[in-house]
C-alpha cells in the first residue's frame, strides 16, 4: 500500500508542479485610497478595475445614487442608519487590511457583477471573504424604521439574509454558491447569527468562469420588495491566472519533507504567507489556519489526516503557493 502511494504521490505531485495554476489574490490595496475614505462611482466611470477582474458601478448624478460595487476604507462599526452605508462591521478589511470592497444589490441600477480579464478569464475563481457592512448588520441587529429586528421581539422569527453568488461562462451559468450572512432558523436560539467576522467563502464549485454576478435576499420584505439593507463587504478575491508555477511571482518554492510522511512534516518558503489551507483531493479544506508574521519554515502535525495525497496552499497578500504531499 505504502508503495502504491508513494507512486501516485509521484504521478499526482508532476501533475500539480506541471500544469497548477497561478493564482492573482485581489485585495484592493493598490487602489490607493486615503484612510476613512470610500469611492463609490461618481467619477461616471462605471467601475473600477483591481488585478485581472473589473467590478461594475452605475451611479445616479440626479439622485447621488449608486449601485454594483464600490471600495471604502471606512472604519465605523458603531453608527447605525444609511449615512453609515460605506462602512464594514468588523471596522477593516480582511486580516485588518484597510481597503475592501462594498456591494449595493440596487434595483434602479444594473447588475452587481464582476468581469474578468487577462489571464483570470474563463478559470477558477478559488474563494474570497465577505462580511456585513455596518448598515445592514446593525439593522438586522436592532431594527430601524424601514426593516424589523432579525428573530423579532422574542427572538423565535425565523429569519435570514442570503448572498447568492452566480458564475457564468460565454453567457451561460455554470452554478450558484449561496452564503448566509445572517440565520435565524434554529430551533436552538443561541445558534441565531448576524455575521460579524470575514469568513471565507470557497467558490471553486462555479468552474471556469468569466464573470460573477451577486444577489441579495432576506426573510423580510414588504411591499417595495427586501426591507433588509441590500449591502454586503468582499476582500481578497483569489483568482486563477492560468500561468504556470514557474511564471509566479514568488521565487521559492513550497518544500515539503520529509514526503510522503505519517506524522510530521516540514514546510521551506513559506515567509510571504499569511494563512495555510490544507484540502483534500476533492478540494475539500480539510484545515485552515493563520501563520505567524516572517516565518519561513513550519512544522505541520498530520497524523490526524487519513492515508491519501493532499494539496497545501501557502496564501499571502500578494502570494500564493501550492505543492503536495502523502500521508502514509
Amino acid at each position: 500500500m505504502k508503495k502504491f502511494l508513494l507512486a501516485l504521490a509521484v504521478s499526482v505531485a508532476s501533475i500539480f508542479w506541471n500544469g497548477a495554476q497561478a493564482q492573482t489574490l485581489i485585495t484592493f490595496e493598490d487602489l490607493n485610497l486615503p484612510v476613512d475614505s470610500f469611492w463609490n462611482g461618481s467619477d461616471m466611470s462605471g467601475g473600477f478595475t483591481d488585478g485581472n477582474a473589473f467590478f461594475s458601478n452605475t451611479y445616479n448624478s440626479t439622485y447621488s445614487s449608486w449601485g454594483g460595487f464600490a471600495y471604502s476604507s471606512k472604519t465605523d462599526s458603531i453608527t447605525a442608519g444609511y449615512a453609515n452605508m460605506y462602512s464594514c462591521i468588523a471596522g477593516s478589511g480582511y486580516n485588518n487590511s484597510a481597503t475592501y470592497a462594498l456591494g449595493f444589490v440596487s434595483a434602479f441600477s444594473g447588475p452587481t457583477g464582476i468581469k474578468l480579464s487577462g489571464a483570470s478569464q474563463g478559470k477558477v475563481v478559488s474563494n474570497a471573504y465577505f462580511n456585513n457592512n455596518t448598515y445592514a448588520y446593525l439593522s438586522m441587529l436592532n431594527g430601524d424604521s424601514y426593516a424589523k429586528k432579525f428573530g423579532g421581539s422574542t427572538g423565535n422569527d425565523s429569519d435570514w439574509f442570503m448572498l447568492t453568488i452566480t458564475g457564468y461562462m460565454n453567457g451561460s451559468q455554470t452554478d450558484t454558491v449561496n452564503f448566509y450572512l445572517a440565520d435565524y432558523r434554529f430551533a436552538d436560539n443561541s445558534k441565531d447569527y448576524i455575521v460579524k467576522n470575514w469568513t471565507e467563502v470557497n467558490l471553486s464549485k462555479l468552474g471556469n468562469v468569466d464573470s460573477l454576478s451577486f444577489a441579495l435576499s432576506s426573510s423580510d420584505v414588504g411591499s417595495y420588495g427586501m426591507n433588509t439593507p441590500a449591502y454586503f463587504c468582499m476582500d481578497n478575491m483569489l483568482c486563477a491566472d492560468g500561468l504556470g508555477i514557474s511564471q509566479t511571482t514568488n521565487k521559492e518554492k513550497l518544500i515539503i519533507y520529509p514526503n510522503p510522511s505519517d506524522n510530521i512534516i516540514h514546510l521551506d518558503g513559506i515567509s510571504t504567507a499569511t494563512e495555510l489551507r490544507l484540502l483534500d483531493m476533492q478540494g475539500n479544506v480539510v484545515r485552515h489556519q493563520k501563520l505567524p508574521n516572517g516565518i519561513s519554515t513550519l512544522q505541520l502535525n498530520i497524523s490526524d489526516l487519513s492515508s491519501g495525497m493532499y494539496i497545501i496552499q501557502l496564501i499571502g497578500n500578494e502570494s500564493f503557493k501550492q505543492n503536495t504531499f502523502i500521508r502514509l
